[in-house]
């Protein structure tokens, strides 16, 4: 009754243009320490779900831009800002389709791998998913 999964992008201005876009990070692309990446975490529930936490890993080498928790707009809950994931608290969950998004920034040389996303309903825990497995990020 429910799907979840993340995507990264990275911000680059295309040749000849003066306005970034977003270009999605593929699996085996290097970052550089300062890259400003955009995570999509792209929710699909079948229903309203009532009380849901969704979990959101990040790599070691990603920090958010808003390292302060508190209420989030849209889907009226609360984000919860760790070292190493940031919580989302959902008091009603909407059915169809839903995206959170965040803005990262790499901040160290490395390879890095993370657990992954994952939803659920606290009220029914039958309820839940789980992204499938991420590659490693490498930075330079």
């Amino acid at each position: 009754g429910m799907k979840i999964s993340v995507r990264y992008f990275r911000e680059q201005i295309p040749a000849g243009s003066d306005r970034p876009v977003r270009v999605e990070v593929k699996e085996g692309e290097k970052l550089n320490v300062g890259d400003r990446i955009y995570a999509e975490y792209d929710i699909w529930s079948l229903e309203n779900r009532s009380y849901v936490q969704a979990v959101m890993p990040r790599h070691a080498c990603f920090r958010p831009a808003d390292q302060l928790s508190g209420f989030i707009y849209g889907l009226y809950g609360y984000r919860e800002v760790k070292a190493d994931r940031t919580l989302y608290w959902i008091d009603v969950f909407p059915e169809e389709n839903s995206k959170i998004e965040e803005t990262l920034f790499v901040t160290q040389e490395g390879v890095f791998s993370a657990p992954v996303a994952e939803i659920e309903s606290l009220y029914a825990p039958h309820y839940r998913a789980n992204d499938g497995s991420r590659g490693p990020v490498a930075v330079e």
